[in-house]
Formats: C-alpha cells, sequence, structure tokens
C-alpha cells in the first residue's frame, strides 16, 4: 500500500487527478477516443509553451534551428576575421562557443551574427581599442580577468546571474572571480540572469560603476540585447 498519510500531498497532483479525470469524462461523453487524445496534444503543448518557454520552442523548431545554427556559425567565424583575436586589449569580449558534438549546441546558438554586429557598432562609436576571445578557456579567462591592462570584460552567450555557459558544457562560476587581484573597471554580462546569485560586477566592479554595467536578472533574448545596445548608440550620439 502506499504510505501518504504523513506526507504533504502536492497540489499539483490534485490537478493531475483532475486532468485524468476530464480526459476520462471527454472520453465517456463523446465516445470518440481520437476527441480525447487531439485535447491531451493540445493541453501538453499549451502547458509546455508555459512551463518550459523557450526550450520548447527550441525542441519544436530544432530541424530549422539547427540549420540556421550552422549557417551562422560560418557567417560568425568570417566576421570574426576582421578584428583582434584571443589578444588582451583594453576591452576583451569573451563570446560563447559551441561543443558541436553535443546536441545543445545545434538547437541553442549562443548568438546571431547581427548581434554581433550591433555589439561591434557601438563598440566603434565609443572609440575603443577591443578584441574578441572566441574560444577562450578557463586559464585564458583567469589571465583577462588578472591582466591590469584590460580594464572592461563582456561575456556574451547564455549564463545566469552567478554563471556563463563558457562552452556547451563548460561552465564559468563567477564566484571564483571574489578576489581583489580580479579587479575590473567594468563588467558585461550579456546574457539570461536569475533573481538570485551574486553576479562577476558584484565581485570585481567598484560601487560607483556598478549602475553603468549590463546585467539583466531574468531571461533575455537577442532582440533585447540589440534595443539596448541601439539605444546606448543614440546616447552617445546625442552627447557628441
Amino acid at each position: 500500500m502506499l504510505n501518504i498519510k504523513k506526507q504533504f500531498i502536492e497540489f499539483n497532483l490534485f490537478l493531475f487527478i483532475a486532468y485524468i479525470a476530464s480526459l476520462g469524462y471527454v472520453f465517456f461523453t463523446s465516445k470518440n477516443i481520437l476527441i480525447m487524445v487531439y485535447i491531451h496534444i493540445l493541453s501538453v503543448i499549451v502547458f509546455s509553451m508555459i512551463k518550459f518557454r523557450r526550450e520548447f520552442f527550441y525542441i519544436l523548431f530544432s530541424p530549422l534551428i539547427a540549420l540556421l545554427s550552422v549557417i551562422n556559425e560560418f557567417q560568425v567565424r568570417r566576421y570574426l576575421r576582421n578584428f583582434n583575436l584571443n589578444k588582451p586589449k583594453e576591452v576583451v569580449v569573451v563570446l560563447g562557443h559551441s561543443d558541436w558534438s553535443k546536441l545543445e549546441a545545434w538547437i541553442k546558438p549562443n548568438f546571431s551574427v547581427y548581434e554581433l554586429k550591433i555589439l561591434v557598432k557601438y563598440l566603434k562609436k565609443r572609440n575603443i581599442d577591443f578584441s574578441f576571445f572566441d574560444k577562450a578557456n578557463i586559464e585564458e579567462i583567469n589571465k583577462i580577468m588578472a591582466d591590469k591592462k584590460v580594464k572592461e570584460v563582456y561575456f556574451y552567450g547564455h549564463g545566469d546571474s552567478h554563471v556563463f555557459q563558457l562552452c556547451t558544457d563548460d561552465y564559468l562560476y563567477y564566484c571564483d572571480f571574489n578576489d581583489k587581484k580580479f579587479k575590473k573597471d567594468f563588467i558585461h554580462q550579456i546574457h539570461c540572469g536569475t533573481k538570485h546569485g551574486k553576479s562577476l560586477i558584484d565581485y570585481v566592479v567598484p560601487e560607483k560603476n556598478k549602475d553603468k554595467c549590463f546585467l539583466i536578472r531574468k531571461p533575455i533574448n537577442g532582440f533585447f540585447i540589440e534595443k539596448y545596445f541601439k539605444k546606448e548608440m543614440k546616447k552617445i550620439k546625442k552627447n557628441e
């Protein structure tokens, strides 16, 4: 027998039982199992859209995304040839990269080449010397963060407030830089954020500069990022 007397029964369990009962009601009143199956499939799709959001669409459109991801990767590689790569500059942009032996790399691209062009346009507007690190490992990030010549670092790809996805299965934990030797003027976490957890900005940026850093404590997408940089470029143009 199931021992549930002393355990709290989740409200979700009641909802699930009610859902099963409603499917049963549809079947017995309609006498058509296909109607019940269609309602179930539609319910699963709606539930998945609400519960899993972006991940659901990644799976739904995975064949198209996989094709576009490969095309985008070639475009990004070709575009990056125009800039300093893997050389410490005043401003460094660390790009999340993909391990193409993993499924996630095919259905969850880090960024589009168009988003990258918007970032470059913004950096050029500021007239600063910058470089890209497109396939950095953790050891290289440690060197970048410890380099006093590097004043500003962008982390562009996937992550949350406390973590950056350096590669598909390789994660950079921002708390590892909780040390005075890693101080920076500005840090920009160009990826999703979460309400909780200390950011890299909290660890290495002086208090007076924190409000000038990019950190969004919620899920964001490429459209949000593009809109942000376009807005910043308008500010620069206004002050020229």
